[in-house]
């Protein structure tokens, strides 16, 4: 009797708990349109990603694509020439939208296994929106690498990169936020004792950011103080 008991008890729980998770999973499903559920279903997403992203922007979501170099047609749309194709998603948002949901989401997206991040800055240039994007991953330089971004002008392929960033993170303790083709950006989350010194090894890797940027060093480190992030840029 008493093993009946407790075979019977255990079984309760379990159905239970598979009860309580098919509930939660229709009850986090409820919300999404039918495109935005099959997104899912063929992407291998969580929907409650999906959910949460909802809540903070109306932009339409899609299966994830990204191409630096790209056709602009005579009817005003643009091809993509040679795009990556990932598990993941990506959608359109204003500029004054991307740091706020990048605030707001990262370390929610990455504590359920989901890296958020800027895949295209137009800095609202020709009222184009960035892009954000969401890969099934929480390694900050898987995301480089699926992305492929190196600085190839300056000999700087992807597993280079990678080594580079390494080092600087080693250091400064730095957030993956953004990347594409050719650019990355982090979050710098401790403080160099020397602002110049920073300048001056981010200068060495990517002259760019003040041959084309700043002007001198000595405003690349002013700027790296005020903005607290880091930016490599290969033209």
């Amino acid at each position: 009797m008493k093993q009946t008991l407790k075979l019977f008890l255990i079984t309760s729980v379990f159905l239970g708990a598979l009860s309580c998770n098919h509930e939660t999973k229709l009850q986090s499903e409820a919300g999404l349109s039918g495109y935005d559920k099959k997104l899912a279903d063929s992407l291998k997403i969580d929907s409650t990603i999906i959910m949460e992203l909802k809540q903070h922007t109306t932009a339409s979501l899609e299966p994830f694509h990204y191409s630096l170099s790209k056709q602009f047609n005579a009817d005003h749309t643009e091809t993509e020439l040679d795009p990556i194709r990932l598990n993941g998603l990506v959608f359109k948002e204003a500029p004054a939208r991307t740091e706020t949901l990048m605030n707001e989401l990262q370390a929610n997206f990455k504590a359920k296994g989901y890296f958020l991040f800027k895949v295209e800055q137009n800095f609202g240039i020709g009222g184009n929106k960035d892009v954000m994007a969401i890969l099934k991953t929480t390694d900050q330089y898987e995301v480089i690498k699926q992305i492929k971004t190196d600085g190839i002008n300056y000999n700087i392929d992807t597993d280079s990169l990678i080594k580079i960033v390494k080092q600087f993170d080693s250091k400064y303790s730095l957030s993956l936020t953004g990347t594409s083709g050719d650019w990355c950006e982090f979050k710098i989350n401790k403080e160099p004792a020397d602002w110049m010194v920073f300048a001056k090894e981010a200068y060495a890797v990517c002259p760019d950011i003040v041959d084309q940027g700043t002007g001198t060093v000595e405003a690349l480190a002013d700027e790296l103080k005020k903005s607290k992030k880091l930016y490599f840029w290969w033209d």
